[in-house]
């Protein structure tokens, strides 16, 4: 029942906050909530068994048997870091809005309701739940976008929504058409993912169905990462969305396509086309070659700070390719613990990011990067805390984005060597736009145009030194969440022929 008391927490404080009559009840709301499920959270963290699976806190109810729905939940050493870090970042972002003051108690909702959505989506073990909770989480997005974002919040607004929407679509016609299968086939119909996940290695299914089935999935979880070429719907929702909704956006939702790719598509790889492996090695590369390009040319932090993302997990492709590729098992499960890795660690740092972004906005009244300069002068605090941001961004070793990105990159290049070696190409081009963005806000003489500018906020302070702590945490001592991660890859190995996959 842990995992339905976690979700019931949320769901019953965002009805709270939602029907606050004031901001300070909406606030207590919130905090209450999302730091109860972060302490449930880190409780299923510490008690953890990495033998057992998904049968880990697994909760199974029929719900709908006449056409094999069910209430079935669990997590693993895949799901239950993004649950956790579902947690820390929704329960940090409500100290972060602390003194929001428009619409707060539906703000505090949204945040709240995004939290439980986000959960869901990540312990979901029938199809039919998940698609529920995936389709859910763009609800609480669209309306925190078009509410509280920017001048082109609309547009920006029903774009992130066409896009992820049309893209989950067509994901829920691969879905079906498992399901239609396994029915015809056996006549037990089901949604149950272990079920179908297990079934698609046997189903005597035409090799059209088949990869039209790998390749919707595929198409819904790349077009919700993002990557190049899906990738011109997030851009416009970051710039445009306030920066609670950028945190969430960036460090939580970005990662369900992720999450998506070791879940889904790992135990089905085996009997698709092994073309798919080149297809997502070469997403990756093409989304880790495109960002500095694109950041290097843009005139305001927060949109650059979005492109970054984009590279980002660009690693986390590269990862899923070198691990079901063929080579040895050592060197795969390093790649694939250092994708997983890098969505729990890139949640975190892009949580710094776009924090900044959103510190420099409210305190000095701008974004464009040629309007600011020496901040560092008026706002130490914060230059500190940006600074720490940047440097991990950059995978400065020592913090967490540097062991994620390390580990998928040692751990790819026996199995593909040419596409890490155009990869690592990026890393000088990564770090001259992080530094040439940083030199021009942070350092060099004050631009006394912006005025009396004040240094960041308890409440800002507190989210952002949390989120820091946990980078330079993680990057000195990975090992309890590396290694939940590597005893999931050691499990998947198992899924996949004896040596991988030869494309």
């Amino acid at each position: 029942m842990t995992i339905s008391l976690m979700l019931a927490i949320l769901l019953l404080g965002s009805i709270a906050a939602f029907l606050s009559r004031t901001r300070e009840q909406a606030r207590t709301a919130a905090v209450v909530s999302s730091w109860t499920a972060l302490i449930i959270s880190i409780f299923m963290f510490l008690n953890y068994e990495p033998s057992k699976g998904l049968n880990n806190f697994r909760e199974f109810y029929s719900w709908i048997p006449s056409i094999g729905i069910s209430y079935h939940v669990g997590v693993d050493g895949v799901s239950l870091p993004m649950v956790l870090l579902t947690a820390i970042i929704s329960a940090l972002c409500t100290i972060y809005a602390w003194e929001e003051k428009r619409r707060s108690n539906q703000f505090f909702a949204l945040i709240l309701v995004m939290d439980f959505s986000l959960t869901g989506v990540f312990v979901s073990l029938d199809f039919f739940l998940f698609y529920i909770f995936w389709e859910l989480v763009l609800i609480p997005m669209f309306f925190i976008i078009g509410i509280w974002g920017g001048p082109r919040k609309d547009y920006s607004a029903i774009k992130f929504l066409i896009y992820t929407h049309v893209a989950s679509v067509v994901m829920l016609l691969g879905i079906f058409a498992m399901y239609y299968f396994h029915g015809k086939t056996t006549g037990a119909y089901t949604f149950d993912i272990p079920v179908l996940l297990s079934a698609y290695q046997t189903l005597p299914l035409a090799p059209l169905w088949r990869e039209f089935i790998f390749a919707a999935l595929l198409f819904g979880f790349l077009v919700k990462m993002p990557a190049v070429p899906f990738h011109t719907w997030l851009p416009d929702a970051h710039v445009e969305a306030p920066t609670v909704g950028s945190i969430l956006l960036a460090g939580v939702l970005l990662k369900m396509g992720g999450y998506g790719l070791f879940r889904f598509l790992i135990p089905m790889i085996p009997n698709a086309s092994h073309l798919f492996i080149y297809a997502i090695a070469l997403f990756g590369l093409v989304s880790i070659l495109y960002t500095p390009v694109a950041a290097f040319t843009q005139p305001d932090i927060k949109k650059l700070i979005a492109f970054s993302s984009i590279g980002h997990m660009g690693f986390i492709s590269l990862g899923v390719a070198a691990f079901m590729a063929s080579g040895e098992e050592v060197p795969r499960i390093f790649a694939a613990s250092g994708a997983m890795f890098q969505l729990f660690a890139h949640g975190i740092i892009t949580s710094v990011l776009f924090g900044s972004a959103g510190i420099i906005e409210h305190h000095t009244g701008t974004r464009i990067i040629q309007n600011l300069g020496g901040l560092a002068k008026k706002m130490p605090k914060f230059a500190f805390l940006i600074i720490l941001g940047f440097l991990a961004s950059m995978g400065f070793p020592g913090m967490a984005g540097f062991v994620a990105e390390f580990s998928v990159l040692a751990g790819s290049y026996p199995q593909l060597p040419y596409i890490i070696i155009i990869a690592l190409l990026s890393i000088p081009l990564s770090i001259g736009y992080h530094l040439w963005a940083i030199q021009r806000a942070v350092f060099g003489a004050y631009n006394e145009r912006l005025g009396s500018v004040t240094d960041v906020t308890w409440y800002e302070f507190a989210a952002m030194a949390a989120w820091v702590l946990l980078i330079i945490t993680l990057g000195l001592h990975p090992a309890p969440l590396f290694e939940m991660m590597r005893s999931s890859a050691v499990q998947f190995i198992n899924i996949l022929p004896p040596g991988g996959i030869a494309p």
